[in-house]
């Protein structure tokens, strides 16, 4: 199928920042409670739906396992899943993912003040045994902006790590952004979808552009408090328009990049409209083109 193996297509010399490549945000969600729950299937599903950027963002359970997590809901053990995605990593050598690992950010819950922490050095012991940075992680570059996909497959790496604060031995900081605003990110479907792409007039970066199309559910904003799930059904009446809107503006379009949105394997619709748009930016290779447009279509 071609969503496991879609970079296949792109040409050698487009720029990793210039690929359009679907993300699942907060990757790790999976079989959490519903408040917190974004993504039905596991990182491994997730790669089989054509997701090559990965949200993933860990904590420490009780017994003092990395598990994943979602602010203070706590999910499964981090090291099995990390397993099973090694095997679909080797099952597909022509795809190269980004993998954001972090912990959240103090947070302030009433009078409460809440703390996330994943000890560096277990995580890094765990990546070894599973996905091996040391062999696989690329983090030879000088500008993240100049490395195109012929310098990946050349390489012979297989993601990038990033970390802002380069926590983990095999982790970079480089150039990329998330442009989030509480109120826009709260609004409902029909206006959040409009107003969305105006991140690409007012945000800019060298590196990865990191496109959030999920709300956010939050108290004093318009949709409130409210699961995930609900808010990704109102939504997915509008993420076509969304997607037309990038595909057909052209300044929003050299800058889409990393594509984002939640419950990414209900089934292919949001991955399909999201690589449609390497069609649209010239990035697939042009004997390839009509065989990329109709696999896609038929999710072959």
């Amino acid at each position: 199928m071609i969503y496991s193996e879609w970079m296949s297509y792109i040409k050698d010399d487009v720029k990793l920042c210039s690929v359009v490549m679907p993300s699942a945000h907060n990757a790790g969600s999976f079989k959490m409670k519903p408040i917190a729950c974004c993504q039905d299937g596991d990182l491994t599903q997730q790669f089989n739906y054509g997701i090559r950027h990965f949200c993933v963002r860990i904590d420490t359970d009780k017994n003092g396992q990395i598990v994943f997590c979602h602010g203070i809901t706590k999910g499964l053990p981090f090291e099995p899943e990390m397993e099973k995605f090694r095997k679909v990593m080797d099952e597909h050598p022509s795809e190269f993912f980004i993998l954001d690992l972090r912990e959240y950010q103090p947070q302030k819950l009433g009078p409460f003040n809440l703390r996330f922490h994943a000890d560096p050095k277990k995580v890094d012991e765990i990546l070894e045994r599973t996905i091996e940075p040391s062999k696989y992680a690329f983090t030879d570059f000088e500008n993240i902006g100049d490395v195109t996909m012929g310098d990946m497959r050349k390489s012979g790496k297989r993601y990038i790590m990033i970390n802002y604060c380069e926590e983990y031995k095999y982790s970079v900081n480089c150039p990329h952004i998330l442009p989030w605003e509480k109120k826009r990110h709260g609004k409902h479907a029909h206006e959040f979808v409009t107003e969305a792409t105006e991140f690409f007039d007012t945000n800019d970066t060298s590196g990865f552009y990191w496109f959030q199309t999920q709300q956010t559910p939050n108290l004093g904003t318009d949709i409130g408090v409210v699961f995930p799930r609900k808010l990704d059904k109102a939504l997915r009446w509008h993420f076509k328009a969304l997607i037309n809107t990038i595909a057909n503006t052209p300044r929003y379009l050299a800058r889409a990049n990393i594509i984002a949105g939640d419950f990414m394997t209900e089934d292919f619709f949001k991955v399909r409209e999201i690589l449609s748009l390497n069609l649209n930016k010239d990035n697939v290779i042009e004997s390839k083109r009509d065989e990329y447009k109709n696999r896609l279509k038929t999710c072959t």
